[in-house]
């Protein structure tokens, strides 16, 4: 669904182009966006900059004539009270109030389509996260993946596409099998060789191992081997659907479940694809496409016994992902970044495009008591499990605060500021902000749907209402860059100003016009903070 400034946006793109072609350039690639700077006016376009070099004339002298020439567009007065050449050579375009205010009804009538796109045209996107080491809790570092994995499916979903939500279960290798060798040894510590380290500790262990041993059927004569394979392939399903419950706690469920064990029956069949980037080395198989994304560097799909790698699964899971969707999205660690280039190889060896194949690295986290680190967990034995920061914190705060930095920054998550219930917390702000509507809407029956909206002249007013009109603007350009934290920083800005309007102004008076019109921008606030905290997972509450 196009939304009210997007169709704004197509009008003064299209004069904008007509004004273009009337002076001799026919296609001009030129933006109309968002200013950041807000005495920028409301939206701005870069089109005299873009003109200059094929008009040979100066940005300014370009700016001012087109700038004039809008002024007599009769399709824009209703929109804007001020259109405007600055240096270096924008057009910046100001809002009526009148404008504005027609708005609210726009977000009222639309509840929580609003910010709905149809720009994905119900393509298809994959988005894969969290797939965390299988042999382990997951923690805290890994869980960072999650909401934001979430959210950038939330995000494609409003803008139109069909998204899948995936998880990667790595259930075979050497790791499976040490982790085998964890739970023997833990139910048989006699027969640990002195000078064996056991790779896997903590008292999940201890705990998987009591849950392993009752279930092996105790009738099987297994031998030291086949106990150790059937308690590595048993444990990993148990961690599974414990990562798997802690990601529903998080608030995330998942479409598509895909194991590796199935993916390594694919390898044969894909490996025809890439025949001509393969080469044999001392019995290996090696792919060595030896192209702009990996260069001279190789890496080995199948090793001299015959066993495939990891990466040969990936080459069947990005096969059968690029055959299935129109656009695919891996999100990984910051350790994998030495691994994003083989993938990219991997998509185009494979005949795909690659600009339809995207990644984010996430970086790790440091968690914070108040000013001390806290540095490891009883339970996983090296780091602290994503179950402990849940129970500790609650879902809202985990997913906010895991979502306000960029995901390639390095964040100290404050164990002790997520849970405070004051306004230092931006999760309670917000969500204070949002119950705060409420409460108004239950103190009174009136009937704000035929208030005079152009009575809201205050600059509290116009400041929220210029703040909630941008949201679908924000939907689009996510869908595009996939940085979901500006979603963070918008609700922030959105409860803000919120309370200085709600501590300024009265909403309720004996002016039943004025209090019916400010009703109806409360309800369009309480549209535009619920829909941007629906995508960023969070809650929003009607009391607290």
């Amino acid at each position: 669904m196009r939304e009210m400034t997007k169709n704004t946006n197509e009008k003064i793109y299209s004069i904008l182009s007509l004004l273009a072609s009337n002076l001799g350039v026919k296609e001009a690639a030129f933006l109309i966006e968002t200013p950041k700077e807000k005495s920028h006016g409301d939206l701005a376009s870069n089109i005299a900059l873009v003109l200059a070099k094929s008009l040979k004339k100066p940005p300014m002298e370009i700016a001012n004539l087109l700038s004039e020439s809008l002024q007599k567009e009769s399709d824009l007065r209703q929109y804007f009270d001020k259109v405007e050449a600055i240096e270096p050579g924008f057009i910046n375009f100001y809002f009526s109030k009148q404008y504005l205010a027609s708005q609210i009804n726009e977000i009222i009538n639309l509840g929580s389509s609003y910010g709905s796109l149809d720009i994905g045209k119900d393509k298809k996107v994959s988005v894969e996260f969290v797939s965390a080491n299988p042999t382990g809790p997951l923690h805290i570092g890994n869980a960072r993946g999650g909401p934001l994995g979430d959210t950038i499916a939330n995000i494609m979903s409003k803008a139109g596409f069909k998204v899948t939500r995936e998880y990667l279960h790595n259930n075979v290798g050497g790791q499976v099998e040490r982790l085998g060798e964890a739970i023997y040894f833990k139910i048989h510590p006699d027969q640990k060789p002195e000078d064996y380290e056991v790779q896997y500790q903590g008292e999940y262990i201890t705990d998987l191992s009591k849950t392993v041993e009752e279930q092996i059927d105790k009738q099987d004569d297994l031998s030291k081997e086949q106990f150790i394979e059937k308690a590595g392939e048993l444990a990993v399903e148990i961690i599974l659907e414990e990562i798997l419950k802690d990601c529903k706690d998080m608030g995330i469920t998942f479409d598509k479940i895909r194991k590796e064990s199935d993916l390594r029956k694919e390898v044969d069949k894909v490996l025809p694809k890439i025949k001509k980037y393969l080469k044999d080395n001392e019995g290996a198989l090696w792919f060595a496409p030896n192209d702009e994304f990996l260069k001279d560097r190789e890496t080995v799909i199948q090793k001299s016994n015959g066993e495939y790698t990891y990466f040969a699964s990936d080459i069947a899971y990005h096969n059968e992902k690029m055959s299935q969707n129109d656009i695919v999205i891996d999100i990984l660690g910051a350790n994998h970044s030495g691994h994003v280039p083989r993938l990219f190889a991997v998509v185009k060896s494979l005949g795909f495009d690659t600009s339809n194949f995207k990644t984010i690295l996430y970086q790790w986290i440091r968690l914070k008591r108040g000013g001390e680190i806290v540095k490891m967990s009883k339970r996983a034995g090296t780091f602290v499990t994503a179950k402990e920061v849940l129970d500790e914190v609650g879902k809202d705060a985990f997913r906010f605060f895991l979502l306000v930095p960029r995901s390639q920054t390095h964040m100290d998550f404050d164990l002790e500021l997520a849970k405070k219930k004051a306004q230092d917390n931006p999760v309670f702000y917000i969500q204070y902000a949002y119950s705060r509507i409420c409460s108004v809407f239950k103190k009174t029956d009136l009937d704000f749907k035929d208030g005079d909206l152009n009575l809201l002249l205050e600059k509290e007013e116009i400041d929220l209402i210029r703040n909630l009109i941008t949201f679908p603007s924000l939907v689009e350009k996510a869908s595009q860059t996939l940085e979901v934290n500006a979603f963070c920083n918008y609700a922030l800005e959105t409860a803000n100003l919120f309370h200085k309007f709600y501590e300024s102004q009265r909403v309720l008076s004996d002016n039943k016009n004025l209090s019916k019109a400010r009703l109806s921008l409360l309800k369009a606030t309480q549209i535009t903070l619920k829909n941007t905290l629906d995508i960023l997972g969070v809650s929003a509450p009607e009391k607290m």
